[in-house]
Formats: C-alpha cells, structure tokens, sequence
C-alpha cells in the first residue's frame, strides 16, 4: 500500500521527509527516527540500517576532546549499559560499539545500538551520562519536550521499537537536524 507523503507534522515542529512514496514500514521507522530526535534534543543525526538492525547515534560536543576522555566515557558507557541492562531483566545488548572523530573543532560521538534489545529508557540512559561527562559542551537542539509528555514519548518509541522489531523495514534511513528541522531521508 503506497501512500504520498511530502510533510508531516509532529508535535508542532515541521518534520520533512524528502521521499514522495512511502509505504507502511517506512512510516513506523520514519515516524520512530523523528520522535527520537524530537525526545531527545542531543542527537544531531540517526542513522538506521536494517542489515544487522543497527541503530547508529550521533552526538556533536563543542570542540575537540582528548583522548583519554572520550576512552573513559566510553568504558563507562558500555559498563553503565550492561549493567543497566542486566538490572532491567533485559538481553545483552548484540551491538553497542561507540566510536569519536574530531574535525573543524567539535567532536562527533556515534554510538551504534542493535534495535532488538534497545529501550527508550537506554538511551535516556546514554543522554544521560553525556551530560554528566561533557556538561557544557554537548551541542543540543535546545527544545525540549515538557516533562509531563516525556512517559507518553517514552512509551510511544517503545512502541516503534517493537514494532520496527516486528516488522523489520528492508530501507535504510537518516534522521538529521538543520535550520530547526528533522529531516528524514530513504536510502
């Protein structure tokens, strides 16, 4: 079932997606890329590839970080996910690589995640500790979901995980921000 689509509009924020024809499947991971970037206001790019059902995260900080300090965020990150996942009763996650690249005087985090064992709550998680390790110089959207919709959210990208779970899309997206916008792109 084709449907044509040219916008869509979420939360009051204009949401683009640049591909005329869409078909269901796409929708659900189209309509789960921008609500995570509308929940979570830090990630600056989403890329989902459906070999392998990754999920892959970008995170810009304000300049160019040392080393050291991106290693020690990084085996914090993947000890608090485990941990964090093995508290919740949960699978051990089959993917969590993160890797860091500095160019032009910012640093890009790019944690890639199997979706089979993601929760919104992990990556509340990860947001989380971002802040605790770069404080001032993660670069965020600034716009915020109200605290009262944030469970509502949560519980609405738990629901395209699973269903992305299910149905397992065979295209590959990107979700990015520019000028205030998502803009979500099929591969």
């Amino acid at each position: 079932m084709k449907n044509k689509k040219t916008y869509t509009y979420i939360k009051d924020r204009m949401v683009m997606l640049l591909q005329k024809k869409t078909f269901k499947n796409d929708e659900e991971s189209i309509n789960l890329l921008t609500s995570l970037m509308l929940r979570f206001p830090e990630l600056c790019k989403i890329h989902y590839t459906p070999n392998g059902h990754l999920l892959k995260m970008n995170f810009i900080l304000q300049g160019e970080i040392d080393y050291k300090l991106l290693t020690c965020f990084k085996e914090r990150l993947e000890n608090c996910v485990n941990v964090f996942m093995y508290y919740e009763n949960k699978r051990m996650p089959k993917c969590i690589n993160i890797e860091y690249a500095m160019n032009s005087g910012i640093t890009v985090i790019q944690i890639t995640r199997d979706t089979v064992t993601l929760t919104p709550k992990e990556i509340t998680l990860i947001v989380d500790i971002l802040h605790q390790q770069f404080e001032n110089i993660i670069v965020s959207d600034g716009q915020y979901i109200d605290d009262e919709e944030l469970l509502d959210h949560d519980d609405y990208i738990g629901n395209m995980l699973d269903n992305l779970r299910i149905r397992k899309p065979k295209n590959k997206f990107i979700a990015l921000r520019e000028e205030g916008r998502v803009l979500v792109f099929k591969r």
